[in-house]
């Protein structure tokens, strides 16, 4: 089911970025993204794991392993996240940024909570701007943090992005392995409004590359990686050599064994057994099998 899962995410991917005006398909060479194996694309608990509004969690109850309070607040981070925010934070305050983490790990009850909240004070399409609903959250996952100053009046709002801490997070988050997940005028690809505050940890090495590659949103280089697997597993398949001739045996069960028909590999699918989801162009077409 995991594979039909990463292709069902990059089919939704390939349409929020054709919303939003982008293309992964040509972004970069191939040697310059790093290599995924298709499970971290479609695992839950990978850190390059990816939801929004079009993507939910295929597990409703799902709880991340390895949550633990992050340094100087109650809230909770997997580890490594963990370790990321307070390095990130603490770095801050060298510079003169006095940070703090507003909120970390969300249960699916307690973002049900938030929504519903949000819903009746705003109404449903504002509230699906600003929160996500429940199962979509990257909070969620123990891999996204808030941040903020103390007591500003920019806390958890746009005009964060131009204090001299929003500057310095953008500037520097990549290097904690940490992204700012939902860019300033992004939010047709991401579904959600600009939020400076919003940090998503999603390793060093890809959020670097991220940069290197100068790609904005998650979902472009989410897309990339999907399609550099993808080439990876037919390039593999190409270059397999094939099984060898049978040899003649005087053995005459052996014989009516290497007669009978091999059954079909598993790993392959007749047409009609392939879900197809197509699109007009440019995009493209994606099928993958159902699992049995």
């Amino acid at each position: 089911m995991r594979s039909v899962t990463r292709a069902a995410s990059a089919a939704l991917v390939s349409l929020l970025l054709a919303a939003g005006g982008l293309s992964a398909a040509n972004a970069a060479p191939a040697d310059e993204v790093p290599e995924v194996s298709a499970e971290e694309l479609s695992d839950s608990s990978s850190l390059l794991a990816l939801i929004n509004p079009s993507i939910k969690l295929p597990e409703e109850d799902y709880h991340p392993k390895g949550l633990r309070n992050v340094a100087g607040s109650g809230d909770q981070l997997r580890d490594e996240a963990a370790d990321a925010v307070e390095d990130l934070v603490a770095d801050a305050r060298k510079a003169g940024h006095p940070l703090k983490v507003i909120s970390a790990f969300r249960s699916y009850e307690r973002q049900q909570v938030l929504f519903n909240q949000y819903q009746a004070k705003f109404g449903t399409e504002y509230a699906e701007r600003i929160s996500a609903r429940p199962g979509t959250s990257e909070h969620q996952l123990g891999l996204a943090a808030d941040v903020g100053y103390s007591g500003s009046k920019c806390e958890l709002h746009a005009c964060f992005g131009q204090t001299p801490a929003g500057k310095w997070i953008a500037e520097h988050a990549v290097d904690y392995g940490l992204i700012v997940r939902y860019p300033e005028g992004e939010e047709k690809t991401t579904g959600y409004r600009y939020e400076p505050w919003h940090l998503r940890y999603i390793g060093t090495e890809h959020a670097q590359a991220m940069k290197k590659l100068d790609m904005d949103t998650f979902e472009e280089y989410f897309q990339l990686l999907v399609e550099n697997t993808e080439q990876g597993d037919q390039a593999a398949q190409e270059s397999a050599p094939s099984s060898p001739a049978p040899s003649d045996k005087e053995d005459g069960a052996a014989s009516q064994e290497a007669s009978e028909p091999s059954p079909t590999p598993t790993s392959l699918r007749e047409p009609e057994d392939l879900m197809v989801l197509r699109f007009l162009p440019p995009f493209r077409d994606w099928a993958f099998g159902l699992s049995q």
